[in-house]
């Protein structure tokens, strides 16, 4: 009896033993998805867990509760320093070194958790070690029983108190337990295999024992049933704890039955390990997706981009590659630092790369900027300029300097701009101001030639010539006095100046002296008009050009004139045209030096 005993108990702790190996390798599915809840979900869902009296039983969902935490806070605080870089044109050289405030109440929160499991661990010890003081001595008392003297009635009895005693005692350190309970079985069997007991008592015991332990095998072959296998998992180590505590059933079935309990017990530790290596399989693909992941981020940086654009794009796409590698999860607890490390790693090159972009931008954006600068100095250096029509397209050359200038960020050319914009308009708006008064003065003067006009429309010369002189020149004096008109009524310049001329040719005075009136006249009239002025002495300039190639005309055809009477006529003549036409071209450069003079 002793020996088949022994045999059961030995299977017994040998399947005990299996499953606590799988059972430290696997862990229980959660029902709640912490990767759903937000950084502060995950901090309250942490401190109610802390109301538990077993710090122990939820050890595996606070592990996983600060898994996510930490990604989650990872990943805030790349988001907060794309952002800063972004803002800055990037300075990754400051960096703030301080915890963030999430990281500080979470750490409270945890390092309340430690405290809790720190001490339920050493109230769990010194409690242990009570229990194992106690079971001592219940084995000590199984061992007096068999030695007293005492009715068989009254020994069994103490003997089932000695065993609830016994089921009802917590546990005992775990590596006092297995020679603990080898002894213990050791003299229970002792006690029924030596002590004289009636049979019909013993048969009642194996009989009950029997039942509870068919009972057992059936909840055991109901849990192939359970939907959770990590929950049927657990169940079944509470029936084999259960199972130790029953006392032996009648020699005959204890093989048969404790072989049933073992085939329910192998079929649910096979569907466990299965089930352990298929998420083991999955665990293991899920690195290699993390390791891909980490080598196309590596990518989107090599070659570096030398654009403002393409680093906004790879960016994103960053984003895409870090959400990919957030979801293919989870992964072996042991590859948990390895993963983390290579994906950070794959990060800080993309970042560093990126910050030495915008670093050498911001050095080529000083440079642009000064060219800005300088444009916008030149501007304001000419927006109280009266010299309309030159400052005018200096400006509009400069607006397009600024449009083909280098690009500079908005947020560090928008003073400059609004500085260029304001010496612009202030030109503009001058200059725009001065030509509607212009306008207006314009429109007084127009009245005014008109009304001139018609006074000299009906004058009419006389016999004193004199005294048509001194009127006509008055005429012209006043005309002249009167500003400037609009460009579209320049015809009544034209208008006064023909009328004028030809009341000059109504005098009756030498030609040459009315000739010399006339474009004194003119003078007068082209006086503040630098255009016509000019237009006026380039047409002298070609005058006298024309009459010199008509004198060297002469010249060259008095060259061919022979020697005789017939000849000598037609060189006089030559001659005397030449005069003439040097006189009139004295008469000409008299009248160009007049018109220098004005």
């Amino acid at each position: 009896m002793l020996e088949e005993n022994k045999e059961e108990l030995e299977s017994t702790q040998l399947e005990s033993v299996e499953s606590f190996t799988e059972e430290k390798q696997e862990k229980k599915v959660t029902e709640i998805n912490y990767n759903s809840l937000s950084i502060e979900e995950l901090i309250e869902e942490h401190e109610q867990l802390l109301e538990t009296e077993k710090p122990y039983s939820v050890s595996k969902q606070i592990d996983e509760i600060k898994v996510c935490f930490y990604k989650k806070l990872h990943s805030l605080n790349d988001t907060e320093k794309e952002s800063e870089e972004e803002e800055t044109e990037t300075d990754s050289e400051k960096q703030e070194k301080t915890l963030h405030p999430l990281e500080i109440k979470f750490k409270q929160v945890h390092n309340k958790y430690r405290k809790l499991k720190s001490e339920f661990r050493k109230n769990r010890e010194q409690e242990e070690e009570k229990n194992l003081k106690i079971k001592q001595q219940i084995i000590v008392d199984i061992d007096v029983l068999i030695k007293e003297e005492e009715s068989i009635k009254t020994t069994f009895e103490k003997f089932r108190t000695l065993q609830n005693k016994w089921k009802n005692t917590g546990n005992v350190p775990l590596k006092e337990n297995n020679n603990l309970w080898q002894s213990y079985h050791h003299h229970v069997e002792m006690f029924y295999d030596y002590i004289k007991i009636n049979n019909d008592l013993r048969d009642l015991d194996f009989k009950r024992n029997f039942e509870q332990k068919t009972l057992i095998c059936e909840k055991s072959e109901k849990l192939l049933t359970e939907k959770s296998i990590n929950s049927a998992f657990d169940k079944l180590q509470e029936l084999h704890e259960h199972w130790k505590n029953i006392g032996p059933v009648v020699r005959e079935l204890r093989e048969e039955i404790w072989n049933r309990f073992q085939v329910a017990s192998r079929k649910i530790n096979k569907k466990k390990n299965d089930y352990f290596h298929k998420k083991q399989a999955i665990r293991k693909n899920n690195l290699k997706i993390k390791s891909e992941i980490c080598k196309q981020i590596i990518g989107l940086s090599t070659p570096l981009a030398d654009d403002h654009n393409q680093w906004v794009k790879l960016t994103e796409e960053l984003k895409v590659f870090s959400e990919k590698w957030k979801k293919a999860a989870p992964i072996e607890k042991e590859d948990l630092k390895k993963s983390w490390s290579e994906f950070r790693e794959a990060n800080n090159e993309f970042f560093q790369n990126k910050s030495l972009f915008y670093k050498n931008k911001k050095e080529a954006i000083s440079t642009n900027l000064q060219i800005k600068v300088s444009i916008c100095e030149k501007a304001e250096s000419l927006s109280n300029s009266t010299q309309w029509n030159d400052t005018g397209k200096t400006l509009i050359k400069l607006q397009e300097q600024w449009k083909n200038s280098p690009f500079v960020p908005n947020n560090t050319s928008s003073p400059i701009w609004k500085r260029f914009s304001k010496a612009c308009d202030t030109f503009f708006n001058a200059r725009k101001s001065h030509y509607k008064k212009l306008d207006q003065e314009k429109e007084v003067n127009l009245k005014e030639k008109k009304a001139l006009l018609k006074k000299v429309n009906l004058f009419s010369v006389s016999d004193d010539a004199k005294k048509d002189i001194v009127k006509l020149k008055e005429f012209s004096k006043k005309w002249n006095s009167i500003g400037f008109i609009a460009r579209d009524s320049m015809k009544i310049n034209d208008e006064f100046n023909n009328r004028i001329y030809s009341l000059y040719n109504k005098l009756k005075i030498d030609k040459s002296e009315k000739e010399n009136i006339q474009f004194l006249a003119k003078t007068e009239s082209l006086k503040g008009n630098k255009h016509q002025l000019d237009k006026e002495k380039d047409f002298i300039r070609k005058q006298i050009e024309s009459v010199n190639k008509v004198i060297s005309q002469y010249e060259n055809n008095i060259s061919f004139f022979g020697y005789g009477k017939g000849t000598e006529s037609m060189k006089k003549e030559v001659m005397k045209k030449i005069d003439q036409s040097k006189k009139e071209i004295e008469t000409l450069k008299d009248k160009l030096s007049t018109l220098n003079k004005i």
